[in-house]
């Protein structure tokens, strides 16, 4: 369907006059619809990890290089400062530094003392040796709770599982999601998403018929001055014509037996190696 004919659906529902062209159209049922088209078409992806929105990514992390970074001894403290022009950072924050060279001390996870806008400590340290010009990376790391953080990719509407195992939508690594990033202790993630799926020519039917209702419980209020209107068809997408959508979109597919491990109690149990009484 072209998107012009799935407004229209939506515009039906609310008895407005349809489109010809959804988008040149100056009615005021054409501007309402333009108006939500994406908020509603993201909030209804979302509302599902539907098939044909799914995305698979692999996302690492991006490691900032040492070079013109300098590391010696701060002094009175003995611990190891950081001079890193225009580095950033703010007292407090927690970094996490790997390959250095000459000063293998200060390879670990910190928290650092801000010094001046060019130079920082590492909380705790001791220095020693002689850094080795430009060896080394350091990434900023979650303040607590988790090790690393990755950044979302920009057409991700929701993370369905992060390094998780594809019989089980459920079976995913432990993360959080804050502030645009993916809170995990792996350094690297095999992510499953909904993403942006903005080709309406692909979406399929159960997908354009919840989305229809959704459309229309927005503008329904701005069209038809019908705030109850609305909230009928909300009710319609969520009680009826979602459900109903996500039933039979779940059912496109099936997903890997996980089989039981080699030394697991069900094998044992099998070969009379344990008691199942």
């Amino acid at each position: 369907m072209t998107k012009t004919e799935i407004c229209n659906l939506a515009l039906s529902l609310v008895s407005a006059n349809t489109a010809t062209d959804i988008d040149t159209d100056s009615t005021p049922q054409a501007e309402a619809v333009r108006r939500w088209f994406a908020p509603a078409r993201d909030e209804c992806l979302a509302s599902h990890p539907w098939n044909f929105a799914m995305k698979r990514g692999f996302l690492t992390l991006t490691w900032t290089d040492f070079s013109g970074v300098a590391l010696a001894d701060a002094g009175a403290s003995d611990e190891i400062r950081v001079t890193a022009t225009t580095h950033g950072r703010s007292t407090g924050d927690r970094i996490h530094i790997q390959d250095v060279g000459g000063v293998p001390a200060a390879n670990g996870t910190w928290r650092i003392t801000v010094i001046d806008p060019d130079t920082f400590d590492l909380d705790g340290s001791v220095f020693s040796g002689a850094h080795i010009s430009g060896a080394g990376e350091w990434i900023l790391a979650p303040l607590h709770g988790w090790g690393y953080r990755h950044a979302i990719p920009s057409d991700c509407l929701r993370v369905v599982r992060v390094n998780g195992e594809d019989g089980n939508e459920e079976d995913s690594a432990p993360y959080a999601i804050e502030a645009g990033y993916i809170l995990s202790d792996d350094i690297e993630l095999e992510l499953t998403y909904v993403y942006q799926h903005t080709t309406v020519t692909t979406w399929t039917q159960d997908f354009i018929n919840a989305y229809a209702f959704l459309l229309a419980s927005y503008i329904a209020p701005e069209i038809i001055k019908s705030t109850e209107r609305g909230e009928q068809m909300r009710r319609q997408f969520e009680g009826i014509i979602g459900p109903q959508a996500r039933r039979n979109d779940a059912r496109a597919g099936k997903g890997r037996v996980l089989q039981p491990s080699y030394d697991s109690d069900m094998i044992r149990a099998r070969r009379g190696q344990i008691s199942t009484r």
